[in-house]
């Protein structure tokens, strides 16, 4: 991730932020942690390895030898050709079967198994020599100077104290034979790069824990542009504003699709209009199926007059059913009285004119 200026970022990255970067492939990972693991799995698996190593390079050898003629024709070339590729793959096929599954297990371990194509395009920013110039003196370039300088000290003082301690025996090799001479100089070179591999382990996962603060640090943002996203996230204030203007409307059209199965709408003749429902034997009490002010509390008196619906004048009755039910709810308790003797009234009206038919 390209260096900011740390001046304003002092909020902690919002999730889409963090999603974003993990889509484009910049998690925390330590490249040393990597490095220092396959290092010192590979310092143990040839340890333990080398005397089958042994083994199979003597007999590949002898194989070799036996092809030994004064004249080697084509065909005898082609087989020993043959016998060393196999030897080889055979040989170090396990060794580098091993380093892949150890670099892949220790970079899934340091932050999960992602797949981000981004992370395989092209970056041609990088290619700007005015970036690669800023960045070759920017303080992260320092600060990796500085841990490289570091580690070469540290490595160098341990290497030089474990050959220090076997100076003598290593001025003494002269007087030793060939074999005694091989088997001290591989133990310690196995004893030098295991402790140094130990040695940078430890670093590298000291390496880690930094660069997860870092990577923290690299994605902190400023009030701005924190505002900027939630406002991305929230959709711009006018398209906001036209869908809950649309929303309004489908549920108003919806509203008003229920006027004329209601069984009376109250009104305060002008202000208000209430339109009322009740089924015997499915509700408890009468519903309020729409409601409005002026106009629309004419166009639902204008419905419920094309459909037959009862219109009653009660002003009082019409504000308290306005202000105190919404859509979709029974009335309360205290207006049951009220409106019971309007909706008998309105039943008894509608009696009557179907028995005049």
């Amino acid at each position: 991730m390209p260096e900011r200026s740390d001046a304003e970022r002092t909020e902690e990255a919002t999730p889409r932020r963090r999603q974003k970067a993990i889509e484009e492939g910049n998690v925390p990972k330590s490249r040393e942690l990597s490095t220092a693991v396959t290092f010192l799995v590979s310092v143990l698996f040839l340890y333990f390895y080398t005397p089958v190593f042994i083994e199979n390079f003597e007999k590949f050898l002898n194989h070799v030898l036996n092809f030994s003629r004064p004249g080697i024709d084509k065909e005898i070339a082609i087989q020993v050709f043959d016998f060393s590729i196999q030897f080889i793959l055979r040989v170090l096929a396990p060794f580098f079967a091993l380093m892949l599954v150890v670099g892949v297990l220790v970079n899934i371990a340091q932050f999960g198994f992602i797949i981000s194509p981004k992370a395989l395009e092209p970056k041609w920013d990088r290619l700007n020599p005015v970036n690669g110039f800023s960045n070759l003196f920017s303080k992260r370039s320092f600060a990796e100077l500085l841990k490289s300088l570091f580690k070469i000290f540290v490595v160098g003082i341990v290497a030089f104290y474990i050959i220090k301690g076997r100076m003598v025996t290593i001025l003494n090799l002269a007087d030793t034979d060939p074999f005694s001479s091989m088997a001290f100089l591989g133990k310690l070179i196995f004893e030098l790069c295991f402790k140094i591999g130990l040695l940078i382990l430890i670093m590298a996962i000291l390496d880690f824990f930094y660069q997860k603060w870092q990577y923290e640090q690299d994605l902190k943002m400023t009030k701005q542009e924190v505002k900027e996203e939630f406002k991305q996230m929230e959709g711009d204030p006018l398209i906001r504003q036209r869908i809950r203007n649309m929303q309004r409307e489908m549920a108003r059209k919806r509203m008003m699709e229920e006027v004329p199965k209601a069984d009376v709408v109250i009104t305060n003749p002008i202000h208000y209009a209430v339109a009322l429902k009740y089924e015997t034997g499915k509700d408890k009490a009468p519903k309020v199926v729409a409601k409005g002010q002026r106009l629309i509390a004419q166009r639902i008196k204008e419905i419920a007059k094309n459909h037959g619906v009862f219109i009653h004048e009660d002003p009082p009755l019409a504000r308290s059913l306005y202000s105190q039910v919404d859509i979709g709810d029974e009335i309360p308790e205290n207006l049951y009285k009220a409106v019971a003797e309007i909706l008998a009234f309105v039943y008894k009206m509608k009696n009557k004119k179907i028995s005049n038919q």
